[in-house]
Protein backbone atom coordinates (compact mmCIF):
# COMPACT_ATOMS: atom_id res chain seq x y z
CA UNK A 1 0.00 0.00 0.00
CA UNK A 2 1.47 3.26 -0.61
CA UNK A 3 2.19 6.02 2.25
CA UNK A 4 0.06 8.42 0.52
CA UNK A 5 -3.01 6.20 1.02
CA UNK A 6 -1.94 4.85 4.07
CA UNK A 7 -1.61 8.94 4.79
CA UNK A 8 -5.57 9.61 3.89
CA UNK A 9 -6.94 6.18 5.28
CA UNK A 10 -5.01 6.52 8.69
CA UNK A 11 -6.21 10.36 9.02
CA UNK A 12 -9.88 9.39 8.50
CA UNK A 13 -9.59 6.23 10.36
CA UNK A 14 -8.57 8.54 13.74
CA UNK A 15 -11.06 10.79 13.14
CA UNK A 16 -14.16 8.29 13.23
CA UNK A 17 -12.63 6.91 16.08
CA UNK A 18 -12.31 10.59 17.73
CA UNK A 19 -8.77 11.48 17.95
CA UNK A 20 -8.56 15.02 17.72
CA UNK A 21 -7.83 16.25 14.48
CA UNK A 22 -4.71 17.99 15.25
CA UNK A 23 -3.68 14.40 16.90
CA UNK A 24 -4.93 12.49 13.50
CA UNK A 25 -3.00 14.43 11.00
CA UNK A 26 0.12 13.76 13.20
CA UNK A 27 -0.24 9.70 13.89
CA UNK A 28 -1.50 9.70 10.31
CA UNK A 29 1.74 11.43 9.03
CA UNK A 30 3.96 9.23 11.25
CA UNK A 31 2.26 5.93 9.71
CA UNK A 32 3.04 6.63 6.31
CA UNK A 33 6.58 7.86 7.41
CA UNK A 34 7.35 4.70 8.50
CA UNK A 35 6.04 3.21 5.25
CA UNK A 36 8.02 5.58 3.40
CA UNK A 37 11.14 4.62 5.21
CA UNK A 38 11.49 8.27 6.26
CA UNK A 39 13.36 9.45 9.42
CA UNK A 40 10.86 10.30 11.98
CA UNK A 41 13.11 13.12 12.94
CA UNK A 42 11.26 14.70 10.12
CA UNK A 43 8.44 15.36 12.12
CA UNK A 44 10.67 17.15 14.70
CA UNK A 45 12.04 19.54 11.62
CA UNK A 46 8.83 19.86 10.09
CA UNK A 47 7.10 20.94 12.91
CA UNK A 48 10.54 23.15 14.21
CA UNK A 49 9.98 24.76 11.01
CA UNK A 50 6.02 25.18 11.07
CA UNK A 51 6.01 27.59 14.22
CA UNK A 52 10.04 29.37 13.72
CA UNK A 53 8.82 31.83 11.99
CA UNK A 54 8.46 35.59 13.37
CA UNK A 55 4.41 36.02 11.57
CA UNK A 56 3.57 32.93 13.89
CA UNK A 57 3.60 35.27 16.85
CA UNK A 58 0.87 37.51 15.48
CA UNK A 59 -1.51 34.92 16.14
CA UNK A 60 -1.65 34.52 19.94
CA UNK A 61 -0.98 38.26 20.16
CA UNK A 62 -4.54 39.05 18.24
CA UNK A 63 -5.98 36.53 20.28
CA UNK A 64 -5.01 38.08 23.59
CA UNK A 65 -5.51 41.59 22.32
CA UNK A 66 -9.04 40.96 21.13
CA UNK A 67 -9.84 39.45 24.51
CA UNK A 68 -8.69 42.21 26.42
CA UNK A 69 -10.51 44.77 24.18
CA UNK A 70 -13.81 42.35 25.07
CA UNK A 71 -13.24 42.94 28.81
CA UNK A 72 -11.39 46.48 28.53
CA UNK A 73 -14.96 47.80 28.01
CA UNK A 74 -14.13 48.32 24.40
CA UNK A 75 -17.31 46.16 22.92
CA UNK A 76 -19.78 47.76 24.77
CA UNK A 77 -18.92 51.45 23.92
CA UNK A 78 -19.23 50.42 20.35
CA UNK A 79 -22.40 48.82 20.13
CA UNK A 80 -23.73 51.94 22.16
CA UNK A 81 -22.24 54.02 19.28
CA UNK A 82 -23.60 51.47 16.46
CA UNK A 83 -27.39 52.01 18.31
CA UNK A 84 -27.03 55.93 17.55
CA UNK A 85 -25.76 55.23 14.49
CA UNK A 86 -28.50 52.95 13.42
CA UNK A 87 -31.29 54.35 14.81
CA UNK A 88 -34.94 53.61 13.62
CA UNK A 89 -33.69 51.54 10.80
CA UNK A 90 -35.26 48.44 9.95
CA UNK A 91 -34.52 45.52 11.83
CA UNK A 92 -33.70 47.68 14.70
CA UNK A 93 -31.48 45.91 17.28
CA UNK A 94 -30.65 43.43 14.09
CA UNK A 95 -29.38 45.79 12.49
CA UNK A 96 -27.30 47.47 15.19
CA UNK A 97 -25.98 43.52 15.79
CA UNK A 98 -24.14 43.86 12.36
CA UNK A 99 -22.75 46.99 12.68
CA UNK A 100 -21.32 45.99 15.72
CA UNK A 101 -20.12 43.07 14.62
CA UNK A 102 -18.30 44.69 11.30
CA UNK A 103 -16.78 47.46 13.88
CA UNK A 104 -15.76 44.51 16.77
CA UNK A 105 -14.25 42.31 13.49
CA UNK A 106 -11.86 45.08 12.94
CA UNK A 107 -10.19 45.00 16.37
CA UNK A 108 -10.90 41.02 17.06
CA UNK A 109 -9.52 38.44 14.23
CA UNK A 110 -11.92 35.90 15.22
CA UNK A 111 -15.15 34.52 14.19
CA UNK A 112 -16.68 32.96 17.49
CA UNK A 113 -14.98 35.74 19.58
CA UNK A 114 -16.71 38.56 17.59
CA UNK A 115 -20.41 36.45 17.86
CA UNK A 116 -19.38 35.77 22.18
CA UNK A 117 -18.71 39.64 22.84
CA UNK A 118 -21.54 41.04 20.74
CA UNK A 119 -23.59 38.41 21.04
CA UNK A 120 -23.54 38.32 25.34
CA UNK A 121 -25.58 42.05 24.84
CA UNK A 122 -27.41 41.68 21.93
CA UNK A 123 -29.05 38.27 21.39
CA UNK A 124 -30.62 39.18 24.91
CA UNK A 125 -31.75 42.18 23.63
CA UNK A 126 -33.20 40.96 20.63
CA UNK A 127 -34.66 38.15 22.01
CA UNK A 128 -37.01 40.66 24.56
CA UNK A 129 -37.60 43.03 21.74
CA UNK A 130 -38.47 40.20 18.74
CA UNK A 131 -40.05 37.41 20.77
CA UNK A 132 -37.92 35.19 18.38
CA UNK A 133 -34.51 33.14 19.57
CA UNK A 134 -33.60 31.59 16.17
CA UNK A 135 -33.56 34.68 14.41
CA UNK A 136 -31.28 36.30 17.17
CA UNK A 137 -29.09 33.94 17.45
CA UNK A 138 -29.12 33.44 13.84
CA UNK A 139 -28.15 37.24 12.61
CA UNK A 140 -25.32 37.14 15.40
CA UNK A 141 -23.69 34.00 14.95
CA UNK A 142 -23.80 34.95 10.87
CA UNK A 143 -22.69 39.13 11.44
CA UNK A 144 -19.86 37.13 13.92
CA UNK A 145 -17.92 35.40 10.93
CA UNK A 146 -17.39 38.83 9.48
CA UNK A 147 -14.92 38.95 11.80
CA UNK A 148 -12.47 36.43 9.62
CA UNK A 149 -12.72 38.30 6.82
CA UNK A 150 -12.00 42.43 8.21
CA UNK A 151 -8.82 42.27 8.86
CA UNK A 152 -6.80 41.67 11.37
CA UNK A 153 -8.15 37.84 10.79
CA UNK A 154 -6.32 34.89 12.09
CA UNK A 155 -7.85 32.66 9.14
CA UNK A 156 -5.75 34.83 6.73
CA UNK A 157 -2.86 35.02 8.65
CA UNK A 158 -2.64 31.06 8.37
CA UNK A 159 -3.69 31.27 4.72
CA UNK A 160 -0.56 34.05 4.04
CA UNK A 161 1.67 31.63 6.13
CA UNK A 162 0.60 28.56 4.75
CA UNK A 163 0.49 29.36 0.82
CA UNK A 164 3.44 32.37 1.45
CA UNK A 165 1.54 35.34 0.38
CA UNK A 166 1.78 38.31 1.65
CA UNK A 167 -0.14 39.19 4.94
CA UNK A 168 -0.83 42.87 4.24
CA UNK A 169 -2.18 41.96 0.75
CA UNK A 170 -4.41 39.82 1.79
CA UNK A 171 -5.59 41.97 5.02
CA UNK A 172 -5.81 44.70 2.16
CA UNK A 173 -8.20 42.45 -0.24
CA UNK A 174 -10.15 41.55 2.47
CA UNK A 175 -11.47 45.32 3.99
CA UNK A 176 -14.33 45.76 0.66
CA UNK A 177 -15.43 41.76 0.47
CA UNK A 178 -16.22 41.75 4.57
CA UNK A 179 -18.01 45.07 4.04
CA UNK A 180 -19.93 44.15 0.92
CA UNK A 181 -20.68 40.64 3.69
CA UNK A 182 -22.28 43.36 5.93
CA UNK A 183 -24.48 44.81 3.45
CA UNK A 184 -25.14 41.88 2.22
CA UNK A 185 -26.62 40.77 5.79
CA UNK A 186 -27.83 44.11 6.08
CA UNK A 187 -29.91 43.66 2.78
CA UNK A 188 -31.12 40.69 4.33
CA UNK A 189 -32.38 41.84 7.89
CA UNK A 190 -34.28 44.54 5.62
CA UNK A 191 -36.51 41.78 4.08
CA UNK A 192 -37.09 39.23 6.97
CA UNK A 193 -38.08 42.16 9.43
CA UNK A 194 -40.70 43.91 6.79
CA UNK A 195 -42.28 40.87 6.10
CA UNK A 196 -42.36 39.22 9.99
CA UNK A 197 -43.01 42.90 11.23
CA UNK A 198 -39.61 43.78 13.21
CA UNK A 199 -39.38 46.78 13.76
CA UNK A 200 -37.00 49.20 16.25
CA UNK A 201 -38.72 50.07 19.26
CA UNK A 202 -36.43 52.98 19.51
CA UNK A 203 -38.64 54.76 17.01
CA UNK A 204 -36.30 58.59 17.20
CA UNK A 205 -34.81 59.56 14.50
CA UNK A 206 -30.85 60.00 14.71
CA UNK A 207 -29.85 62.51 16.97
CA UNK A 208 -26.88 63.80 15.34
CA UNK A 209 -25.63 65.15 19.51
CA UNK A 210 -26.50 61.27 20.54
CA UNK A 211 -24.12 60.22 17.56
CA UNK A 212 -21.57 62.68 18.50
CA UNK A 213 -21.89 61.22 22.26
CA UNK A 214 -21.58 57.89 21.64
CA UNK A 215 -18.98 57.70 19.27
CA UNK A 216 -16.96 59.93 22.10
CA UNK A 217 -17.69 57.79 24.63
CA UNK A 218 -16.02 54.79 21.68
CA UNK A 219 -13.51 57.10 20.62
CA UNK A 220 -10.61 54.39 22.07
CA UNK A 221 -12.26 51.60 20.83
CA UNK A 222 -12.87 53.17 17.11
CA UNK A 223 -9.32 54.16 16.81
CA UNK A 224 -7.93 50.70 17.81
CA UNK A 225 -8.35 49.65 14.11
CA UNK A 226 -7.06 53.13 12.57
CA UNK A 227 -3.82 52.51 14.85
CA UNK A 228 -3.76 48.91 13.77
CA UNK A 229 -4.39 48.77 10.30
CA UNK A 230 -3.17 52.25 9.25
CA UNK A 231 -0.19 51.04 10.86
CA UNK A 232 0.37 48.20 8.72
CA UNK A 233 -0.59 49.57 5.68
CA UNK A 234 1.30 52.83 5.84
CA UNK A 235 4.18 50.42 6.68
CA UNK A 236 4.77 51.90 9.99
CA UNK A 237 5.10 48.44 11.45
CA UNK A 238 4.57 44.39 10.24
CA UNK A 239 1.81 42.64 11.00
CA UNK A 240 3.15 41.02 14.16
CA UNK A 241 4.52 44.07 15.37
CA UNK A 242 0.78 45.50 14.79
CA UNK A 243 -0.16 42.40 17.24
CA UNK A 244 2.32 43.63 20.07
CA UNK A 245 0.58 47.03 19.90
CA UNK A 246 -2.91 45.99 19.73
CA UNK A 247 -2.19 44.06 23.05
CA UNK A 248 -0.49 47.24 24.29
CA UNK A 249 -3.18 49.10 23.31
CA UNK A 250 -5.83 47.12 25.22
CA UNK A 251 -3.89 47.31 28.30
CA UNK A 252 -3.17 50.74 28.29
CA UNK A 253 -7.14 51.70 27.48
CA UNK A 254 -8.49 48.85 29.36
CA UNK A 255 -6.69 50.02 32.84
CA UNK A 256 -6.01 53.39 32.44
CA UNK A 257 -8.98 54.78 30.41
CA UNK A 258 -11.99 52.60 31.11
CA UNK A 259 -10.36 51.33 34.23
CA UNK A 260 -12.20 47.85 33.55
CA UNK A 261 -9.00 45.61 33.63
CA UNK A 262 -7.63 43.87 37.14
CA UNK A 263 -5.25 41.86 37.29
CA UNK A 264 -8.14 38.69 37.45
CA UNK A 265 -9.28 39.42 34.32
CA UNK A 266 -6.05 39.78 33.05
CA UNK A 267 -5.08 36.63 34.07
CA UNK A 268 -8.23 35.06 32.37
CA UNK A 269 -7.05 36.67 29.21
CA UNK A 270 -4.04 35.26 29.60
CA UNK A 271 -5.60 31.10 30.15
CA UNK A 272 -7.69 31.51 27.01
CA UNK A 273 -4.95 32.93 24.73
CA UNK A 274 -2.61 30.20 25.70
CA UNK A 275 -5.58 27.75 25.52
CA UNK A 276 -7.25 28.68 21.90
CA UNK A 277 -3.56 29.55 20.89
CA UNK A 278 -2.19 25.87 21.85
CA UNK A 279 -4.68 24.25 19.70
CA UNK A 280 -3.68 26.41 16.64
CA UNK A 281 -0.26 25.85 17.15
CA UNK A 282 -0.80 22.04 17.46
CA UNK A 283 -2.65 22.24 14.29
CA UNK A 284 0.02 24.46 12.55
CA UNK A 285 2.35 21.73 13.34
CA UNK A 286 0.64 18.54 12.46
CA UNK A 287 -0.40 20.65 8.67
CA UNK A 288 2.70 21.65 8.13
CA UNK A 289 4.23 17.54 8.34
CA UNK A 290 1.07 16.33 6.65
CA UNK A 291 1.31 19.38 3.99
CA UNK A 292 5.36 18.39 3.13
CA UNK A 293 4.09 14.40 2.83
CA UNK A 294 1.59 16.13 0.08
CA UNK A 295 3.96 17.58 -1.57
CA UNK A 296 6.38 14.92 -1.52
CA UNK A 297 3.74 12.28 -2.74
CA UNK A 298 2.84 14.98 -5.58
CA UNK A 299 -0.47 14.77 -4.02
CA UNK A 300 -1.82 18.77 -4.70
CA UNK A 301 -0.22 18.53 -8.26
CA UNK A 302 -2.09 14.70 -8.99
CA UNK A 303 -5.46 16.64 -8.10
CA UNK A 304 -4.87 20.03 -9.85
CA UNK A 305 -4.11 17.74 -13.12
CA UNK A 306 -6.94 15.80 -12.31
CA UNK A 307 -9.41 18.78 -11.75
CA UNK A 308 -8.21 20.70 -14.97
CA UNK A 309 -8.65 18.01 -17.02
CA UNK A 310 -12.18 16.92 -15.99
CA UNK A 311 -13.45 20.30 -15.46
CA UNK A 312 -12.58 22.16 -18.73
CA UNK A 313 -14.57 24.91 -18.18
CA UNK A 314 -13.37 27.17 -15.69
CA UNK A 315 -16.61 28.73 -14.53
CA UNK A 316 -17.79 25.07 -13.69
CA UNK A 317 -14.24 24.41 -11.97
CA UNK A 318 -14.55 27.83 -9.81
CA UNK A 319 -18.39 26.94 -8.43
CA UNK A 320 -16.71 23.16 -7.95
CA UNK A 321 -14.09 25.08 -6.09
CA UNK A 322 -16.49 26.68 -3.92
CA UNK A 323 -19.09 24.15 -2.98
CA UNK A 324 -16.34 21.48 -2.06
CA UNK A 325 -15.14 24.88 0.44
CA UNK A 326 -18.04 25.13 1.54
CA UNK A 327 -19.01 21.63 2.04
CA UNK A 328 -15.50 20.92 3.96
CA UNK A 329 -16.25 23.97 6.07
CA UNK A 330 -19.34 21.91 7.25
CA UNK A 331 -17.22 19.35 8.89
CA UNK A 332 -14.02 20.50 9.47
CA UNK A 333 -12.14 23.30 11.79
CA UNK A 334 -11.47 26.91 10.14
CA UNK A 335 -7.60 26.24 10.39
CA UNK A 336 -7.42 22.72 9.60
CA UNK A 337 -9.45 23.22 6.78
CA UNK A 338 -7.14 25.89 5.67
CA UNK A 339 -3.86 24.57 6.03
CA UNK A 340 -4.75 20.95 4.67
CA UNK A 341 -6.53 22.81 1.46
CA UNK A 342 -4.82 25.12 0.89
CA UNK A 343 -1.66 23.03 -0.66
CA UNK A 344 -4.54 20.93 -2.33
CA UNK A 345 -6.54 23.50 -4.02
CA UNK A 346 -3.98 26.59 -4.69
CA UNK A 347 -2.83 25.23 -7.86
CA UNK A 348 -6.24 24.50 -8.75
CA UNK A 349 -7.19 28.04 -8.50
CA UNK A 350 -4.10 29.96 -10.27
CA UNK A 351 -4.22 27.25 -13.12
CA UNK A 352 -7.82 29.25 -13.65
CA UNK A 353 -6.27 32.68 -13.28
CA UNK A 354 -7.02 33.00 -9.61
CA UNK A 355 -4.85 34.96 -8.19
CA UNK A 356 -3.53 34.04 -4.79
CA UNK A 357 -4.71 36.70 -3.31
CA UNK A 358 -8.37 36.35 -4.44
CA UNK A 359 -8.34 32.63 -3.71
CA UNK A 360 -7.48 33.60 -0.55
CA UNK A 361 -10.66 36.00 0.25
CA UNK A 362 -12.49 33.49 -1.15
CA UNK A 363 -11.19 30.79 0.76
CA UNK A 364 -11.87 33.17 3.95
CA UNK A 365 -15.30 33.92 3.32
CA UNK A 366 -16.18 29.77 2.45
CA UNK A 367 -14.68 29.20 6.42
CA UNK A 368 -16.92 32.28 7.08
CA UNK A 369 -19.93 30.40 5.54
CA UNK A 370 -18.49 26.92 7.58
CA UNK A 371 -19.11 29.07 11.30
CA UNK A 372 -22.59 29.25 10.55
CA UNK A 373 -23.10 25.98 9.20
CA UNK A 374 -23.67 22.40 10.93
CA UNK A 375 -22.48 20.53 11.94
CA UNK A 376 -19.56 22.27 13.23
CA UNK A 377 -20.27 25.53 12.89
CA UNK A 378 -18.60 27.20 15.95
CA UNK A 379 -20.69 30.47 15.85
CA UNK A 380 -23.61 28.66 15.73
CA UNK A 381 -23.11 26.59 19.50
CA UNK A 382 -21.62 29.94 20.32
CA UNK A 383 -24.96 31.82 19.91
CA UNK A 384 -26.99 28.74 20.97
CA UNK A 385 -25.36 28.87 24.52
CA UNK A 386 -26.21 32.66 24.65
CA UNK A 387 -29.32 32.05 23.07
CA UNK A 388 -30.46 29.21 24.73
CA UNK A 389 -31.74 27.51 21.94
CA UNK A 390 -31.04 24.54 20.05
CA UNK A 391 -29.10 24.20 17.22
CA UNK A 392 -31.89 23.43 14.72
CA UNK A 393 -33.85 26.54 15.22
CA UNK A 394 -30.37 28.93 14.13
CA UNK A 395 -29.95 26.54 11.44
CA UNK A 396 -33.15 27.36 9.52
CA UNK A 397 -32.77 30.98 10.67
CA UNK A 398 -29.75 30.64 9.36
CA UNK A 399 -30.15 29.90 5.65
CA UNK A 400 -31.28 33.20 4.45
CA UNK A 401 -27.78 35.00 5.51
CA UNK A 402 -26.10 32.19 4.52
CA UNK A 403 -27.71 32.54 1.15
CA UNK A 404 -26.19 36.08 0.85
CA UNK A 405 -22.78 35.23 1.93
CA UNK A 406 -23.06 32.79 -0.38
CA UNK A 407 -23.49 35.99 -3.17
CA UNK A 408 -20.70 37.91 -1.91
CA UNK A 409 -18.65 35.16 -2.54
CA UNK A 410 -19.74 34.19 -5.71
CA UNK A 411 -19.31 37.88 -6.36
CA UNK A 412 -15.48 37.59 -5.36
CA UNK A 413 -15.01 34.41 -7.07
CA UNK A 414 -16.10 35.99 -10.66
CA UNK A 415 -15.47 39.22 -10.11
CA UNK A 416 -11.54 39.72 -8.84
CA UNK A 417 -11.84 43.40 -8.60
CA UNK A 418 -14.04 43.22 -5.58
CA UNK A 419 -10.74 42.18 -3.66
CA UNK A 420 -7.75 43.09 -6.04
CA UNK A 421 -8.23 46.63 -6.85
CA UNK A 422 -7.59 48.30 -3.54
CA UNK A 423 -4.26 45.98 -2.82
CA UNK A 424 -3.55 47.18 -6.44
CA UNK A 425 -4.21 50.59 -6.05
CA UNK A 426 -2.51 50.54 -2.78
CA UNK A 427 0.68 48.88 -4.77
CA UNK A 428 0.56 45.59 -2.35
CA UNK A 429 0.04 43.74 -5.85
CA UNK A 430 2.05 44.52 -9.09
Amino acid sequence: MSPAIILSIGFIGFLVLGVPVAIAMGMAAILSMMQSGLPLSYVVQSAYSAVNDFTIIAVPMFILAGALMEKGGLTERLILFSRALVGPAPGGLATVTIVACTLFAAISGSGPATTAAIGSIMIPAMIKEYKDRGFSSAITASAGGIGVVIPPSIPIIIYGITSETSITALFVAGVIPGLLLALALYLTVVVISKKRGFVASDTRKRDFSNIWRTAKDAKWSLLAPVIILGGIYTGVFTVTEASIVAVYYALFVGIFIHKEIKLTLFIDCLGYTARVAGTVMLVLVTGRVVGRLLSMYQIPQQISSLMLSTFTDPVTLIIVIIVLLIFVGMWMETLTQIIILTPLLLPVAIGVDIHPVQFGIMFVIACEIGYSTPPLGVNLFVASEIGETTIEKISWASLPFIGAEVAVLLLVAFVPQVSMALPELLGFIR
